[in-house]
């Protein structure tokens, strides 16, 4: 009987939580732009320019930060008695995160505002 009550119990929350999920999804979404024509074009047209900027970008700071991060080796650095390793990976991380291809969405917020 306790086993019959468990499973009824653990059913209903189930589907309470199937029929709330999707409300919840449409809640946290917000007020999207249409996307027309032109914004995938800006996107196309940006991407493609964009891209090899932020590769080469990516590419020469890393290279860079290597060089740097050698030749520095054990030099104390600006914090603490501690080398300029950190700070030194943290520019070259930083110069290949972020979006590397510009969405529609982004155009049109961007340019349409």
């Amino acid at each position: 009987m306790k086993r019959r009550n468990f499973s009824a119990v653990c059913a209903a929350l189930l589907v309470i939580g199937i029929m709330v999920l999707p409300g919840v999804s449409r809640a946290q979404q917000s007020t999207t732009q249409q996307t027309d024509g032109l914004s995938v074009l800006g996107s196309v047209v940006l991407s493609v320019l964009h891209f090899p900027l932020k590769l080469a970008t990516c590419i020469g700071t890393q290279t860079g930060a290597a060089v740097a991060y050698t030749a520095t080796f054990g030099v104390a650095g600006n914090y603490d008695g501690g080398t300029n390793g950190k700070e030194i990976g943290e520019v070259a991380r930083r110069s290949c995160t972020g979006d590397w291809i510009i969405t529609p969405e982004q155009v049109s917020k961007d340019y349409y505002q």
